[in-house]
């Protein structure tokens, strides 16, 4: 019998958690076996965080170290997962392994996108076959590099008998539209969690906005929120596109505030990010308002740690036209939206196995078929 047990193995740009899946996956469907996630160490998010969010220059010892670091605990997570489960080591197929972005330049004279997270410390610690650098293929064919959500999202949610969108909230946000298994169309459309996120750390309040109840807690401010806007110049491009959290950080937020020239509570601060990252899905409300009532929250789901925020998701049902409640996670379709992209992860080493070229020309303009990822074998 041919094998065809993956492992998916991703913590986003919200550094906030290394989740592993176990799936079956076969050419046309999947079986879910199994989720569990492993909390970071402190002080190795700290210096995660401080490489990706903070640092105008990097030092490449330090990023070594980091590099290092990260690959002994994603080895270390994979075998506790395995140890916890009921899982034959001999039955894995591979390990889709995404790593952590740090600089993410696809516009650069010499464009690239570099990910953390040495595939062959993980595949020595494991003693399997781990699939990482799944984007460099893509920046080579001429593409962005990301985002490459909407390849899984097609194979996880398509159905054809009706066109679906999937909002990804991670750190940084994303949308996929897809028929079946086609894909329409994807990109980053700018902020998810991770200037909330940013703000809500160099604040003391934790590591995120729970619920969004701080936001909430504030008043909008309308001259900080024309200060990002003025000073993005992301959002409004056309797609192909994506960015990274070199981009939006602490430092995209204090330069908006100084740019405002007045005092303005953290709160205030808060709820004006919120508004800005909601604003930032607006546009696919324009389509989601021409459809019937009764179908507006069938063809539209949410994911990420972004669907978890109330305030925020409440905010993005107002500027998408739709009902309170209606914009639904993905567990309508059938996938906790904590487990998708560990579970798409899984699929792209799928894919790369079984040496199965992808065309994401419409996703990040590269132009011609690629495979993804690279093999690591245990030395």
């Amino acid at each position: 019998m041919t094998k065809n047990l993956y492992l998916g193995v991703m913590s986003g740009t919200s550094v906030d958690a290394i989740d592993i899946v176990a799936v079956k996956i076969f050419d046309g469907s999947f079986d879910f076996i199994d989720a569990k996630s492993f909390q970071f160490e402190p002080t190795l998010r700290k210096e995660i965080l401080e490489l990706s969010r903070n640092s105008s220059e990097l030092n490449e010892a330090e990023l070594k170290l980091a590099d290092r670091k990260l690959a002994n605990a994603y080895g270390k997570a994979i075998n506790e997962f395995l140890s916890s489960s009921e899982i034959n080591i001999n039955d894995i197929v591979a390990v889709g392994l995404h790593g952590q972005t740090i600089l993410h330049k696809p516009n650069a004279k010499k464009p690239f996108s570099l990910q953390i997270g040495d595939g062959q410390i993980v595949s020595d610690i494991t003693g399997l076959t781990i699939i990482d650098d799944f984007r460099s293929s893509d920046i080579k064919a001429g593409g962005q590099g990301a985002p490459l959500a909407p390849l899984f999202h097609s194979f996880l949610f398509g159905d054809e008998e009706e066109i679906r969108c999937v909002l990804n909230i991670g750190g940084i946000g994303n949308v996929s539209i897809f028929k079946g298994g086609e894909v329409i169309a994807g990109y980053d459309t700018g902020p998810g969690n991770v200037l909330m996120d940013s703000w809500s750390m160099h604040n003391g309040i934790g590591p995120y906005d729970k619920n969004g109840d701080w936001a909430r807690s504030g008043k909008l401010n309308d001259p900080l929120q024309m200060s990002l806007l003025e000073q993005d110049n992301f959002i409004e491009k056309s797609h192909p596109k994506s960015t990274g959290t070199d981009y939006y950080n602490i430092d995209f937020i204090i330069r908006a505030i100084k740019e405002c020239g007045q005092d303005i509570k953290p709160e205030d601060v808060q709820r004006t990010l919120l508004e800005f990252t909601a604003g930032s899905f607006a546009f696919i409300g324009e389509d989601n308002i021409n459809m019937p009532i009764e179908e507006r929250s069938s063809w539209i789901a949410i994911s990420g740690g972004g669907s978890k925020n109330k305030f925020l998701v409440e905010r993005i049902e107002d500027l998408l036209y739709i009902m309170p409640g209606e914009l639904k996670t993905t567990e309508s379709w059938g996938v906790d939206s904590e487990w998708v992209e560990a579970l798409g992860f899984a699929y792209l080493a799928f894919l790369r196995m079984n040496e199965i070229s992808v065309d994401l020309s419409k996703v990040t303009g590269s132009r011609s078929q690629i495979l993804l990822g690279n093999i690591k074998t245990p030395n």
